[in-house]
């Protein structure tokens, strides 16, 4: 998923650096060297992201963080300085903020970091919550949390395979349960009753399992 990123940096070495490791991570930078030049953009185009610097000569980071929060209420907001104060990072999560970061940052870790804010900023939807139930539900049993390990270890198996490493002998009611991690979008069923885990399925694994 391509994310659109306001950058307002004034070091033009670490802009065009940040510019250039986070366009590789498939993020769609547009880049200032000042607040003002930012917040101007912002007034006539989305963004889902926005990356300021707070020391930037004219208006700061933080002095921005009203503006751009009033043009687009949902847009996930870091802060990064090289002078980090705590006085400076609460009054920059005062003003809506959502994360702070001191430099220097990991590259690595500022895409996460990124993400992260994205996905806590967006809206969830009735569907989403409805999804995040039934997978909620499917996890709740431990034949079928046990299922998903085992698919996580051996990727594809067939269904006599599945029941007996996971050690059920009631047929019927070991289907039910495969029935349920398939209906919760986590398992699916191929040609020949053989399952594996879906994209969510191993999302959910590595995030609640491991």
């Amino acid at each position: 998923m391509t994310l659109k990123l306001l950058l307002a940096e004034d070091d033009q070495q670490l802009r065009e650096v940040l510019v250039e490791a986070l366009t590789l991570e498939l993020f769609e930078v547009t880049a200032c060297d000042s607040a003002e030049d930012a917040l101007d953009i912002a007034t006539n185009a989305h963004f889902d992201l926005a990356l300021f610097d707070v020391v930037m000569s004219g208006m700061t980071g933080i002095e921005a963080l009203t503006t751009l929060r009033r043009l687009h209420p949902n847009i996930g907001i870091i802060i990064t300085t090289a002078f980090a104060t705590v006085d400076v990072a609460v009054d920059a999560m005062k003003k809506g903020a959502d994360e702070f970061l001191t430099k220097p940052f990991n590259l690595a870790a500022l895409s996460v970091t990124l993400r992260r804010v994205h996905a806590e900023r967006s809206p969830k939807s009735p569907l989403d919550e409805r999804s995040n139930d039934l997978i909620f539900s499917a996890l709740s049993n431990p034949i079928r949390r046990s299922v998903v390990k085992q698919l996580k270890i051996h990727r594809k198996m067939k269904f006599m395979d599945l029941c007996r490493v996971v050690g059920i002998e009631d047929h019927t009611k070991f289907n039910f349960h495969l029935r349920q991690l398939v209906n919760s979008g986590l398992v699916s069923k191929g040609e020949g009753r053989v399952y594996s885990l879906t994209k969510t399925g191993l999302q959910v694994y590595s995030g609640m399992l491991q």
